[in-house]
């Protein structure tokens, strides 16, 4: 055998090798079930009728985890808080679904008015919880909306979900 088939034999086994290191380290990875969406709110304030809806598609048909909702929002907006109803479908471990509706009092600044998120410049962003053993259905519906005394609501800029599997 030459050298120059003996380096072509090398380079086919070292190929085949590294193939199926990958596919094994595919195999053993985890499924990718975490879930982020976040909506533009028009710029001349949030309607109290306008609810955002999001329908996560993970790759698990179920998946358990941690439902955070986050809000953008300027330097301007003018409350300390942001109320928010989340509804969406829950998933029982007896296999029943049920409708859900939770209520966040979602906290923006402190009693001294300094913003609890982060952010450069006029705009911060800041995440609260919703469920921490949340049973996320892919597909199903997860909708947002404001529930402030409000008709229209000034300075949030982008409101979502973020869902970060256990």
């Amino acid at each position: 055998m030459t050298s120059k088939t003996r380096n072509k034999t090398r380079n086919k086994t070292l190929a085949t090798a590294a193939a199926l290191f990958g596919l094994l380290m595919s195999a053993c990875s985890a499924p990718d079930n975490d879930y982020s969406a976040f909506s533009t709110v028009d710029p001349d304030g949030w309607e109290y009728g306008h609810t955002y809806v999001y329908r996560p598609e993970i790759s698990d048909s179920i998946a358990r985890g941690t439902l955070c909702v986050m809000a953008r929002h300027s330097n301007d907006y003018p409350y300390r808080n942001l109320w928010l109803e989340v509804s969406y479908q829950q998933l029982h471990p007896d296999s029943t679904i049920t409708f859900r509706r939770d209520t966040v009092n979602f906290t923006l600044a402190d009693l001294y008015g300094n913003w609890t998120g982060s952010g450069l410049g006029t705009s911060f962003q800041a995440t609260d919880t919703v469920a921490t053993d949340f049973m996320l259905i892919s597909g199903a519906p997860i909708r947002v909306r404001h529930i402030m005394r409000q008709d229209r609501i000034p300075e949030i800029e982008q409101i979502g979900i973020i869902f970060e599997e256990k």
